[in-house]
């Protein structure tokens, strides 16, 4: 099942999308064309998971990837960057990119749960776009007196800050189209693509991925209470021809910026610079 929540003469219904039509929850049926696709969930925060593929890190092989990164790392992203399929996004003159990614549904709490509490909690998948713009984390950094692990000698050293300026801006969090079920799609192995402007950015597989879901919602649930209808992300794979992943970036520039997960949906989004 596809289960979407669109705007429909300025009422949000939910519905289940079949083809190229929606069935609403008052038993209407309207073409996808005719209304409005909104994210399909307004979770209170995003929990995404950070530098979860080997080509993110600068490995070239994912179980070295896995042994040096540990265990899944996370950071939040508030309810206000949620935009929808469609959305106008403003990216700051430093510069943006496109992170695409797998969100999970949950719909039951989860708190130090077993990997079969964890599946049995799982609604379904949508699309997700962890758009970042990594010039403003500089803005972030700052220096401090610490002890320098290489030498055990305390010195001033830059400290890299949260991902908070560079994730966290209106409309960086697009989600959807729509939700497709568990019992419908297999989350491993399916394929992962973003552009810009149809020029490819990302390919890759989330069978590249370090930590699997049910890995990601395990290590979560020990951290945090993880609420009912929560989005937790998978992370995102690396960048085509680029050697220093975290630095990437492209120009803030006037196009069209999508993100696709195969049997789960695509994402496009207009992109204008703040300048």
């Amino acid at each position: 099942m596809r289960i979407a929540r669109v705007l429909v003469d300025g009422k949000e219904y939910y519905g289940e999308v079949k083809g190229d039509e929606i069935i609403l929850e008052n038993k209407e049926t309207r073409k996808l064309r005719e209304v409005k696709i909104l994210p399909p969930l307004k979770p209170y925060f995003i929990v995404c998971t950070l530098v979860n593929s080997g080509e993110m890190l600068g490995f070239s092989n994912r179980e070295e990837a896995r042994r040096e990164l540990g265990s899944p790392k996370f950071f939040i992203k508030l309810q206000n960057t949620l935009a929808g399929n469609g959305d106008l996004i403003e990216v700051p003159e430093s510069g943006f990119r496109p992170e695409v990614e797998i969100a999970v549904v949950i719909r039951e709490k989860l708190r130090n749960s077993s990997r079969r509490e964890v599946v049995d909690s799982v609604l379904g998948y949508t699309v997700f776009n962890d758009v970042t713009a990594p010039g403003e984390a500089k803005k972030d950094n700052y220096f401090a007196y610490r002890r320098d692990p290489t030498d055990g000698k305390v010195k001033k050293m830059l400290m890299r800050g949260s991902h908070f300026r560079n994730k966290n801006a209106p409309n960086f969090s697009p989600l959807g189209p729509w939700i497709v079920t568990k019992d419908e799609i297999d989350v491993e192995g399916l394929s992962m693509r973003s552009y810009f402007n149809n020029s490819l950015i990302q390919e890759g597989n989330s069978s590249q991925l370090i930590f699997d879901i049910e890995e990601i919602l395990e290590e979560l649930s020990k951290i945090i209470e993880i609420p009912p209808y929560s989005i937790v992300t998978s992370g995102t794979i690396g960048y085509k021809g680029v050697e220093d992943q975290s630095e990437f970036k492209l120009k803030a520039v006037e196009g069209v910026m999508a993100v696709e997960v195969e049997g789960i949906g695509r994402l496009e989004n207009p992109i204008k610079s703040k300048a």
